[in-house]
């Protein structure tokens, strides 16, 4: 069941904002965000929303979320983030959707949850197609649909989305609204593995263990355990408790420093003008 928190939806913000700081923009606005200087961004931004810039009506709503620069005021984040959104920013559609789902000021409204994650879906937003097909998948806001779900997790894996990757690889390795295929799943699971996604590590590591849709490897499945394992993932813990019995003692070590010297691969932020 999907559950968004106001601290969760922080959260994902603090995140995408942390990763924009090496993020190159000529925007005064920007550059003072950056340089943790939110007053000037405030004021730069705030001029520029004035005239309907949507990506300064974007950032601002953040500022106003976050208490940066300016007193925090959800509500005011809110109806930015709305009017944005009404100027066809995709990022802003996505997070009124996201907001809608949460009960942002009121109940979770899936169905309109739903009607925003589709426009900004519909204009190139992965995220939302991620959250679209989720809602799809369990059924919030209308009826289950799992071919939809389906296409739309492959609209976002397709542009690189991680969460996608995984969950379209669940229903691929399950063969639920798409043939049965543990080959096509562990290339999914491998590509948000790559990314850093930690549940994706951990069935990406159970196929090599089983042998499913890639050669048996109990060394590659403790590997992908070991790497998910750090950031505290139980399953990861527990399966790589497991599959290190069969292992040699230089075999762990060797492992070991492999993830050690791992690094997820980088993906550039898909709108550098938005601090989100």
């Amino acid at each position: 069941m999907r559950v968004y928190s106001l601290s969760r939806l922080l959260l994902g913000w603090g995140i995408v904002a942390a990763s924009i700081l090496t993020a190159s923009d000529p925007s005064t606005g920007l550059r003072a965000f950056q340089e943790g200087d939110y007053k000037t961004a405030f004021r730069e931004w705030k001029a520029a929303a004035d005239q309907g810039q949507p990506t300064a009506e974007y950032n601002l709503a953040v500022l106003y979320l976050k208490g940066l620069g300016v007193s925090k005021d959800p509500d005011e984040a809110f109806r930015l983030f709305r009017v944005a959104a009404d100027h066809g920013l995709a990022e802003a559609e996505f997070r009124v959707g996201q907001m809608r789902e949460a009960g942002w000021g009121s109940a979770p409204n899936y169905h309109e949850a739903v009607l925003w994650y589709q426009k900004a879906a519909d204009n190139g937003d992965p995220e939302a197609s991620e959250s679209l097909a989720e809602l799809l998948e369990e059924g919030y806001g209308q009826e289950p649909d799992l071919k939809r779900a389906v296409m739309r997790y492959r609209e976002a894996a397709d542009k690189g989305y991680p969460a996608a990757q995984y969950r379209l690889g669940l229903l691929t390795e399950h063969g639920h609204g798409v043939a049965h295929d543990d080959a096509a799943a562990a290339k999914l699971y491998r590509a948000a593995a790559d990314q850093d996604y930690d549940d994706a590590k951990v069935r990406l590591g159970m196929l090599y263990e089983r042998g499913r849709g890639v050669p048996q490897d109990d060394k590659e499945a403790y590997f992908w355990f070991t790497l998910a394992s750090k950031h505290g993932n139980k399953a990861a813990e527990h399966e790589r408790a497991e599959v290190i019995k069969k292992l040699t003692a230089d075999d762990v070590q060797q492992l070991e420093v492999r993830a050690w010297k791992w690094r997820p691969k980088l993906v550039a932020p898909r709108n550098p003008a938005i601090v989100q």
